[in-house]
């Protein structure tokens, strides 16, 4: 029986080794395909015939269906079995910040925006497992570029909390338009959408795995007015390690 359990448990972490790597290799292309795509469709590389964009824009759409199938196949895939509650340890939120940069630095060249990253002396360091919480930063930060404004800036900032247990909070503030208060706690059930992008594709599902993901963790998550306008996305990560909490489908 203990010869069973332990393979059991070998097969699971090769299964999740294997996903991320792909996720990993396929989200790369995928996001430099369509920052090329949005190039091309701008006009700035030349003009287009009509059939021309129309191609551009089918391979838009396939790369947008990409994506959400690798975010839902690795969703799915953790609630398969219940699922495992994140592989929490003390990591660095500076080291995954930058790499998150790195990874959307083509989103943020062709959406002519800014992003600017502010983490204090006492915030760096949290307890946390990297994969998650680069979905949710992934997520947050495509979301604020979606909705903030051309020639902006959007901004990541990590702040320690006061109180015990302590807690590092992690915001993403966008320059958009902002969420009424009304939509604000429904935006982080599982398919629901802002009414002016529920024609975009999505399924509605990004704030709503952020939030279990963050809950995992033991921490919350929230959205605000940002200082000037626009929103203010939050959540909270431990500052020590904590009993990590099983994912579960909403």
């Amino acid at each position: 029986m203990e010869d069973l359990r332990l393979h059991l448990i070998r097969e699971s972490q090769q299964r999740d080794e294997l996903l991320t790597i792909v996720s990993h290799e396929l989200r790369t292309p995928i996001t430099v395909i369509d920052g090329f795509n949005k190039l091309l469709l701008s006009g700035q590389a030349g003009p287009l015939t009509d059939e021309q964009r129309r191609f551009l824009e089918e391979s838009r759409k396939s790369c947008r269906r990409l994506n959400l199938f690798v975010a839902n196949l690795l969703e799915k895939e953790r609630l398969r079995v219940g699922e495992s509650a994140p592989h929490l340890a003390i990591n660095s939120l500076r080291t995954l910040l930058e790499g998150v940069a790195a990874f959307l630095a083509p989103l943020v060249a062709e959406s002519d925006q800014k992003l600017e990253t502010l983490v204090e002396p006492d915030a760096e360091m949290a307890c946390f497992d990297p994969m998650s919480i680069e979905q949710v930063l992934v997520n947050l930060i495509g979301n604020g570029f979606k909705y903030g404004r051309r020639g902006g800036t959007l901004r990541v900032c990590c702040q320690r909390l006061g109180g015990e247990p302590s807690y590092i909070e992690v915001a993403v503030l966008d320059d958009g338009p902002g969420i009424p208060e009304e939509e604000r706690e429904r935006i982080f059930e599982p398919y629901v959408r802002r009414a002016e992008h529920k024609g975009s594709g999505g399924l509605g599902l990004g704030l709503a795995i952020c939030r279990r993901i963050v809950a995992a963790h033991g921490g919350s998550i929230g959205v605000g007015e940002a200082p000037g306008g626009g929103s203010r996305f939050a959540f909270s990560l431990p500052v020590e390690p904590v009993e990590p909490v099983a994912l579960v489908a909403s």
